[in-house]
């Protein structure tokens, strides 16, 4: 297999990964976003090494580094449109779990209030003597 096909392979597998971190996302499993983030991290490497690999590869064989740059912009564009969407799910259910402790910092803030306004009830039996 050429450079060029290894270079996409990885980049599929960057799509795979930012997939399965969409649905980590939006079923709330941050152990599993933060593994899918880790591997992506991994794969930032192995692009850079690719990348260098597949121009060098053409180079040496005579081959258009403009036909394939214009593939991988694709690739890398589309890739792009599913980080934005990751990103929005994440700022959506971010906006959520906000919406949430601000309803439930009110409601502490009431309960506060109703027990500083309710009677202390002291018992009838002061002693047992």
């Amino acid at each position: 297999m050429s450079a060029h096909h290894d270079l996409l392979k990885i980049y599929h597998e960057w799509r795979d990964w930012t997939v399965r971190e969409g649905e980590a996302i939006r079923s709330a499993d941050w152990p599993r976003m933060h593994s899918c983030q880790n591997a992506k991290l991994e794969l930032q490497d192995r692009i850079i090494r690719g990348t260098q690999a597949a121009r060098a590869e053409l180079v040496r064989s005579g081959g258009d580094w403009a036909e394939v740059e214009a593939q991988l912009r694709r690739e890398v564009t589309s890739l792009i449109d599913l980080e934005h969407r990751n990103e929005a799910s994440l700022a959506e259910v971010r906006g959520r779990a906000l919406a949430e402790k601000d309803e439930l910092d009110r409601s502490s803030r009431q309960l506060r209030q109703v027990r500083s306004y309710a009677p202390v009830v002291r018992s009838a039996w002061s002693s047992y003597s």
